[in-house]
């Protein structure tokens, strides 16, 4: 299932890149439902690129069949992104720890300024849910999920960059570039496991997420 949208948020495309390339930032997103603050796995930055990866887990509710087949302990995954910093493009792709052939996901994004103090976060990716017959019932409710995700993730950035002053300034790692933006954004894929029967709908950046009934990366 493919997944497109444009997620506006009230910062610039180059505070809102700082704030994605910033580790303290992510542990604003304890806030979200349904999975913890995700742990800093990994970090590095250089004059062309960057790297974070983050690890998830699910802290929610299981429900109904996912019960069956799914161990809540086990709901645990990274999330790694790439970014260009040059282009401003970065690339997302989901590692689950356990349940790997349930689940995959990939996509990329882009900022890019649409006026003063405010830019657009471009946003596409693939969710495939291997299971059989409830496959594309699992993946409607998880995209709904990744589009509240995302837009939620965007309040908390707002915030993150309006608490931090001086994120725009141009850092030893990752310099300030042209504004045609496009960094690494948070995590798409907080969101619930995969449900067998859809959740109860919802979107984007820290989004509604879909009441885990089914598997789950």
């Amino acid at each position: 299932m493919e997944i497109v949208l444009d997620q506006p948020i009230a910062a610039s495309a180059e505070d809102a890149q700082s704030a994605f390339l910033d580790p303290d930032f992510y542990q604003s997103l304890g806030e979200l439902p349904d999975i913890s603050a995700p742990e800093v796995r990994s970090f590095s930055a250089g004059p062309e690129t960057a790297r974070i990866e983050l690890g998830y887990r699910f802290v929610g509710e299981l429900n109904g069949p996912a019960k069956m087949i799914l161990d809540p302990e086990k709901l645990t995954w990274s999330q790694v992104t790439e970014v260009d910093l040059t282009t401003r493009r970065s690339t997302v792709r989901m590692v689950p720890d356990n349940y790997g052939g349930l689940l995959s996901f990939q996509g990329w994004y882009e900022l890019h300024d649409v006026g003063e103090h405010q830019c657009s976060q471009h946003f596409e990716a693939d969710l495939r849910a291997h299971i059989p017959l409830l496959g594309p019932l699992a993946e409607r409710a998880i995209a709904g999920s990744i589009r509240q995700n995302l837009a939620d993730t965007a309040h908390l950035i707002e915030r993150f960059v309006a608490t931090h002053p001086h994120l725009g300034e141009p850092h030893p790692a990752h310099p300030r570039r042209s504004p045609a933006a496009s960094p690494p954004v948070a995590s798409p894929l907080a969101a619930n496991p995969p449900a067998t029967n859809p959740p109860a709908t919802n979107p984007p950046a820290g989004s509604p997420r879909p009441a885990a009934d089914g598997p789950s990366s």
